[in-house]
């Protein structure tokens, strides 16, 4: 069997040698070249495009400045979007919802109304309440007395409005009226005059009172 032959010694320490020298000439190179290459314009800095290194400088009216190393600046025009302004987003609020309105309440006509009346040659209190709705309680209660019958007179007499009685009619009540009398006077129960007037449960009418009635 052949033996393998070894490189002398001598040869390795040759070859590192020359690796040696050949590093410490590039890196001599490279310093070199770094130190003496010319310095750029201030504001700019070298960028490598294809290969060739240029400065580039941004400038306030928005555009790139390329030069070559060594060479004059060449401006080249660098169209720059403008940021939208971000408008502030409002907060989605829910839609309103409608309250239905209450009803309004219905306007309860008056019991009473005044009417102008001239007082005739022999008119009474007594005879007054038996052709009009009134009463004498009534009437005296808004200061009409038997003195205030001057005949050619006009005297504001009060009496039963027909508008709070719809489809009957008003009765003012008189002293010594009842519920049960009226009742029978009108072809009316208790119950039913209670009902329509809204009587307590004693069917308590009140002298002077306005009653609707058939």
């Amino acid at each position: 069997m052949q033996q393998k032959q070894q490189m002398p010694q001598s040869s390795i320490m040759l070859l590192m040698v020359i690796m040696a020298v050949v590093m410490g000439l590039g890196g001599f190179l490279g310093l070199s070249y770094l130190f003496n290459r010319p310095a750029a314009p201030e504001g700019f800095f070298p960028v490598t495009v294809d290969g060739v290194e240029v400065l580039v400088q941004l400038n306030a009216d928005k555009t790139v400045e390329l030069v070559g190393v060594g060479e004059a600046p060449v401006v080249v025009p660098v169209e720059v979007q403008p940021q939208a302004e971000q408008q502030p987003i409002a907060p989605t609020l829910p839609p309103p919802t409608e309250t239905p309105l209450p009803p309004l309440p219905t306007a309860v006509p008056a019991k009473i109304i005044f009417q102008d009346y001239v007082v005739q040659v022999g008119d009474s209190l007594y005879s007054i309440s038996a052709r009009i709705d009134t009463s004498i309680a009534l009437m005296s209660l808004y200061g009409i007395s038997a003195d205030s019958l001057t005949p050619g007179s006009v005297i504001r007499l009060p009496l039963g409005n027909p508008a709070y009685c719809p489809g009957r009619r008003p009765y003012a009540v008189g002293e010594g009226d009842t519920a049960f009398n009226l009742g029978h006077r009108f072809g009316l129960t208790p119950n039913e005059l209670q009902a329509i007037n809204g009587l307590n449960e004693n069917y308590v009418i009140r002298v002077a009172d306005i009653l609707c009635v058939p």
